[in-house]
Parts: C-alpha cells; structure tokens; sequence
C-alpha cells in the first residue's frame, strides 16, 4: 500500500526541493510562516502603540469633574472647639478655631489629591504617598511640593457657617466670631 501524500509532488509537507507549487489562475499561494509571523509581529505593534497612545491622549485630557455645590453649610460657629480641628467629610476640610476665629483647611493632598489625616503628633499626613504637612497646611516633607490651601468662610442667613471651596485665601484668614 503506497502512502498518497508521499508522491512525486514531495510529501505532504509541501512540495519538494527544486519543485514549484502548483498555482492554479486566481489562487494566491499561503503566506510562508515567516511572512505570517511578520504580520503577527506588526499587527501586535500597531495594537500597543494604538492603546498607549490613548491612554497618553486620556491622561493629557483628564479634567477633574466640577464640585457640585462648592459652598457647604457646616454648621453653627459655637460648635467648634477652641485650639482643635473638626474634619468636616462634605467639605472635604479640617475646621480649626483659634484666637482670632474660624478657619478652614483643605483636606485634600496637593500633590494627586487623597485626603489627607491628622498625624499623632500634630499635623497632616497623606496616606498615599507620604506627605506631611505643618498644622497650618505647610510642607514638611514631599512629594506634595505646594501648602495646603486655607479656604474661606462667611456666615449664611441662618447663622450657619459656610465653607467656599472655590475661594482659597490667606492663611491668616479668619472668620471672626463672638464667643
């Protein structure tokens, strides 16, 4: 019995040395594995560099979505202790009062924005990526290399006081209250 593929055509690995494929009119011969691996190889390319560069084009594009509503009613003056600080998490700020009245300190890292935490011994520290910050907003300690901003305060109609998270100001800054 005589094998079919092993015919003078070579074998049934293709053709054999010194013999020509048949190509029929309108047939296109197989691209070799070396050509398909080419393809292979360039199409994978073009895929990565295609998904790199939109993440390049998102990351250049990001814009933080806008804070809805900036001005936060916090709540009455006479709440707020003398020489401490009151996280409040809707305004995203630490309430201190002092002497000369309220202020309010943003609690959000200028570096890439967590939120930072009071540190033990007095300060602020950002638990992302090590931060530290004075109790009045200084750095410390990178990598944040800007203060945190003090925000302003006013007093609404109903006596409550308001934190604008749009309006940074001094950090001398202070909403003057009779105790």
């Amino acid at each position: 019995m005589t094998d079919p593929h092993a015919s003078t055509t070579g074998g049934k690995f293709g053709p054999a040395a010194g013999q020509a494929r048949l190509i029929v009119e309108g047939d296109r011969p197989l691209p070799g594995r070396r050509q398909f691996l080419a393809w292979l190889t360039g199409g994978s390319l073009v895929t990565v560099s295609a998904l790199a560069l939109g993440q390049v084009v998102r990351f250049l594009a990001f814009e933080p979505a806008a804070e809805a509503p900036t001005a936060i009613p916090i709540g009455q003056p006479d709440s707020y202790a003398l020489a401490a600080l009151t996280y409040i998490g809707a305004a995203r700020a630490y309430i201190g009062r002092d002497s000369a009245g309220l202020y309010a300190l943003d609690a959000v890292c200028t570096h890439l924005g967590c939120l930072v935490e009071q540190s033990a011994g007095g300060g602020f520290a950002c638990p992302c990526h090590g931060s530290h910050f004075s109790a009045d907003g200084q750095v410390q300690s990178g990598p944040a290399s800007k203060a945190l901003r003090h925000l302003a305060l006013e007093l609404n109609q109903d006596g409550q006081v308001v934190v604008d998270r749009a309006r940074p100001v001094a950090a001398e800054t202070r909403l003057a209250i009779n105790a």
